[in-house]
């Protein structure tokens, strides 16, 4: 943004004390403020009814943590309040001589003057949090930030049951690509909105900064809308480098929202900006539509096998048109392995075996061991492949013929990931006998190669794989499997390239195995902005049916980006897709999600392929969320 076009602050009276917290009641705008009586901090409030006038009552307010014990104000920092028809929300920092004892403190109110502490819950890495009230779905909804913009939900305020789930991360290249803090949020006719602060320090001098986020009213954790540009940016002075400036809180006043700073010397500025979406059409592109019970395959903590995480599945479908999916199960020794589950209808799993029908052996995923150290390579602390530190990874799977093929990542340890390759019989896969062909290395060794899929059938009478995108397709056709060798091993080449400013400007691999339509080869693939490097999102194209080393069409946007919280909580920003069908005139899509689950999203095929040809997203019939 162009130096001109940052704004000033606008100064307000100063207070009697130090500002801690604006919020908005009835009739105007009220400030919590500390004021230091002889030695004991205390809390006062003061009151406005135009938010640049305040005026301090004499009435010291109290918060009680049981019936004989008082809050210590000294120790408590970071105040949010928010009001609902049925009362006042208050969340704090209490922090202790030991950090991994201090908390989030949850009060209530009826007055604002005596509070009542309702629950604690481990700070973590949380500086600030704010309650927002959910009337539809009648929750109290806890928004905290640090690493990641968390959320916790709960009926009572008294017993928080449900763990933290990420919602958001900063964005990397993008004006909130730094630390980014909570300022506060309310409930609008369009979705639970959250202001968060991304302002940024350089010397003397503040660039302040607001962005906003727009959540599903129907479902919290659900992102309806980002800005992607700063809603308000300012520029303030500072007397020396190290004095602060740092939001105070955030309210709505007659169609503006306005934002107040703290400053170094203990006074207020605010920022005004029009109500948000005052006069805006908003548009959400919900080119896949994910089934709203995901995930249909979670971690089964009474099988040590699959304890650790169920994701990145692979699928074809039968003459019968029963969905076979085979996923990646980590087990609680770190090894993957191959779960089986079935679905008739594409989301409901009616059946899933108890045990893995598929196990990497040594040399083929399988990671060599010391009997006296373990095993070879194994590093708890390192975060290595998806959670686990070996075993046979990311399956994909096509029928050909009377066989059913399976490419692999044998996962060694990082000095050894190579492609692999196996089968069974259509009748031994049938009677339940997984008597798999002893697999192939399709890739050499010292490479690191991922992503490699079949075509599910011959093209020119010889089978066709697919091992690279970008920069450009890649297909080798072979003759027959059998008698493979390392001195027949397919040569590929690392992705690279991309679109530039595109969605798919880092591209990363293929997804599912290729599917037949009526305008070619559809290939599902994955990528990352380098605006948003932290985000695994996954595209489309298409390849010329007889050529499928042409690519004819190519998304214009990311089908599916990791926006929801079960594509977040294991390892943040991942959906995975290793799977697709056409079924019933739909392409169902089933991916990993976060690697830790497996979910589908499904979208219809005609107007999926238009989508494609036109690259216009108001082609396809995408929903006005605003």
């Amino acid at each position: 943004m162009k130096k001109s076009t940052l704004k000033k602050p606008k100064k307000i009276k100063k207070t009697k004390g130090i500002p801690l917290a604006v919020f908005s009641v009835t009739g105007g705008v009220c400030l919590l403020e500390r004021m230091d009586d002889k030695t004991t901090p205390s809390l006062y409030l003061s009151w406005s009814t135009d938010g640049l006038n305040f005026a301090t009552d004499n009435r010291k307010i109290s918060i009680k943590i049981s019936s004989s014990k008082n809050e210590k104000i000294k120790d408590c920092d970071n105040f949010h309040i928010s009001s609902t028809s049925n009362g006042f929300f208050m969340t704090y920092v209490r922090k202790t001589k030991t950090v991994d004892k201090e908390c989030v403190v949850i009060a209530r109110s009826k007055d604002l003057y005596e509070w009542t502490v309702k629950s604690e819950i481990p700070r973590g890495d949380s500086d600030h949090s704010i309650i927002i009230y959910n009337k539809i779905l009648d929750l109290f909804l806890l928004y905290k930030d640090g690493l990641f913009i968390k959320n916790q939900t709960t009926r009572s305020l008294s017993f928080w049951k449900e763990r933290s789930s990420l919602l958001f991360t900063s964005r990397h290249g993008m004006f909130d690509g730094g630390l980014i803090h909570i300022i506060g949020g309310m409930e609008t006719r369009e979705g639970m909105l959250v202001i968060y602060n991304s302002s940024v320090k350089k010397e003397k001098q503040y660039l302040l900064q607001v962005g906003g986020v727009l959540f599903d009213v129907n479902n919290p954790k659900r992102i309806l809308w980002r800005s992607e540009v700063p809603l308000w940016q300012g520029v303030i002075e500072t007397k020396n480098k190290k004095d602060l400036v740092a939001p105070v809180g955030f309210i709505s006043m007659n169609d503006t929202f306005i934002v107040y700073w703290l400053t170094s010397d203990g006074g207020m500025v605010l920022s005004t900006f029009p109500s948000l979406f005052k006069n805006t059409e908003v548009y959400q592109h919900k080119i896949l539509k994910r089934f709203d019970r995901n995930p249909i395959i979670t971690a089964r903590h009474d099988h040590d096998w699959e304890i650790q995480g169920t994701f990145n599945p692979a699928v074809f479908q039968d003459e019968d048109n029963v969905l076979h999916l085979f996923y990646r199960a980590i087990g609680k020794d770190g090894i993957s392995r191959i779960g089986y589950a079935q679905s008739l209808d594409g989301v409901t799993i009616i059946k899933r075996l108890p045990h893995p029908v598929f196990e990497p052996s040594p040399g083929l995923g399988m990671p060599s061991r010391d009997d006296a150290k373990g095993p070879i390579g194994y590093y708890p602390s390192y975060y290595t492949s998806g959670g686990g530190w070996g075993g046979s990874e990311d399956p994909r799977v096509v029928r050909i013929g009377n066989n059913i093929y399976m490419t692999y990542v044998a996962f060694e340890g990082w000095n050894s990931i190579r492609m692999a390759l196996t089968y069974i019989s259509v009748d031994d896969f049938k009677k339940g006998k997984w008597k798999w062909k002893k697999p192939i290395l399709l890739s050499p060794a010292g490479q690191i190669n991922k992503n490699w899929v079949l075509f599910p059938e011959k093209i020119n009478g010889k089978y066709a794989m697919l091992h690279s995108i970008s920069p450009k397709i890649l297909i080798d056709y072979i003759d027959c499997f059998d008698g493979f060798n390392d001195t027949l091993c397919i040569k590929s080449e690392p992705p690279s390239g991309g679109r530039e400013n595109h969605w798919d400007s880092k591209m990363r691999g293929a997804g599912p195995p290729p599917l037949k339509t009526n305008l070619g080869w559809l290939v599902l693939y994955h990528a990352q902005d380098r605006k948003e490097p932290h985000k695994y999102k996954l595209g489309a194209m298409i390849l010329d049916i007889n050529n499928p080393k042409n690519i004819l069409y190519r998304s214009s946007h990311s089908i599916l980006s990791p926006d929801m919280h079960y594509e977040n909580d294991g390892k943040p920003g991942v959906v995975y897709a290793s799977g697709a069908v056409i079924k019933g005139g739909d392409l169902y899509v089933y991916y990993g999600g976060g690697d830790k689950v497996v979910c589908v999203a499904m979208t219809p095929l005609k107007e999926f392929l238009e989508y494609l040809v036109t690259g216009k997203p108001d082609y396809y019939e995408l929903k006005k969320v605003i």
